[in-house]
C-alpha cells in the first residue's frame, strides 16, 4: 500500500534537511509546494525522494501558499500514482513521531479514510534566552520545550473524487473523504520557534510565544508546568519520553480525546 507524502514549505532552511532526513524513512516519494525565498527549495532538491516540487511563483492560476493550494500536489500525484493508497500531509517544520506507515496500514484495515494527528509544539523556551546555538547539533537536540497542541487531519484516503478549494486557508485534508476515523491519535513534532533569529525572520503569533516587542526575542509567556490537571496549559521539556502519547502506550482514544479538550 502507498503513502505518499504531500509538503508544503517557506523558509524552512534552518530545519528542512533535518525534516527531510526523517522523511526519508517513511516517504520514497513526496510532493513539494514550496513559497521559499531562502535555501529551502536547493535542499529539498538534493533528496531523491522528492519527486516533484513546484514553486509558489509557477501556479496557474496564482495563488499564495495557502491550504487549498495542495489541490495541485494532489492533481499531480493521482496522476502519476493512480488513486490508490493513502496521502500524508506534511510540513517543512514538523517530524513524525508515529510512523505514518504502519498508522496508513492501521486506519486501512478499520475501514477508516481519514487519521487525526495530534502536534506536540516545540519552541525556543524563555530559560534558552541566553543559550548559544549551534550549528553542528540539530534543532531536536536544542529546542527541547514543548506543549501538547492541536489535533488535525494529516492522512486521508486516496480517492478519484477528493479535491481541495483552492481559497482555503484552514482545512489541511480535502473534500470528499469519507466521515470514518482512526480511533488513535498518532503524534508529531511542530518546530514553532526554533531561535529568536528564525523568530524574527517569522513573526508568530500564538499561546506560547507572543511578544509585545518585535524587535525583542519570544518570551513565553506562561512557567513550566508539571501537574497534568491544570487550567493552564502544559509546557514540557522532552526527557526521551512523550508520556502519555507515547506511541504503543497511548491509552483510550476516550481519554486521549477527554485530555485533549484539557489542553486544547
Amino acid at each position: 500500500m502507498q503513502n505518499i507524502g504531500l509538503m508544503m514549505t517557506y523558509n524552512e532552511e534552518d530545519i528542512i534537511e533535518e525534516t527531510m532526513i526523517e522523511n526519508r524513512k517513511y516517504f520514497d516519494k513526496i510532493l513539494v509546494l514550496d513559497g521559499s525565498t531562502d535555501r529551502t527549495e536547493e535542499i529539498l532538491r538534493s533528496f531523491d525522494n522528492v519527486v516533484y516540487l513546484l514553486k509558489d511563483q509557477d501556479l496557474v492560476p496564482r495563488r499564495r501558499v495557502v491550504d487549498g493550494a495542495r489541490q495541485f500536489l494532489l492533481e499531480e500525484a493521482q496522476k502519476r500514482y493512480g488513486t490508490e493508497g493513502w496521502f500524508t500531509i506534511l510540513h517543512g517544520d514538523e517530524i513524525m513521531v508515529d510512523d505514518p506507515n504502519e498508522i496508513a496500514r492501521r486506519a486501512e484495515k478499520a475501514g477508516a479514510e481519514k487519521v487525526n494527528w495530534h502536534s506536540l509544539s516545540f519552541f525556543w523556551h524563555k530559560s534558552q534566552e541566553h543559550q548559544e546555538f549551534d550549528p553542528q547539533k540539530t534543532v531536536q537536540e536544542q529546542i527541547i520545550y514543548y506543549q501538547p497542541g492541536s489535533m488535525e487531519i494529516r492522512q486521508f484516503k486516496n480517492k478519484p473524487k477528493s479535491f481541495y478549494n483552492l481559497n482555503e486557508i484552514n482545512r489541511v485534508f480535502p473534500h470528499g473523504i469519507g466521515t470514518k476515523m482512526l480511533f488513535d491519535f498518532p503524534i508529531f513534532k511542530h518546530y514553532i520557534v526554533r531561535s529568536p533569529e528564525q523568530h524574527q525572520k517569522r513573526p508568530q503569533s500564538g499561546f506560547a510565544y507572543l511578544t509585545e516587542d518585535k524587535s525583542d526575542a519570544p518570551r513565553l509567556k506562561i512557567e513550566l508546568k508539571e501537574k497534568l490537571f491544570d487550567n493552564l496549559k502544559q509546557v514540557r521539556k522532552y526527557d526521551g519520553s512523550f508520556a502519555e502519547f507515547e506511541p504503543g502506550k497511548r491509552p483510550s482514544f476516550f481519554w486521549q480525546w477527554l485530555n485533549w479538550r484539557h489542553y486544547a
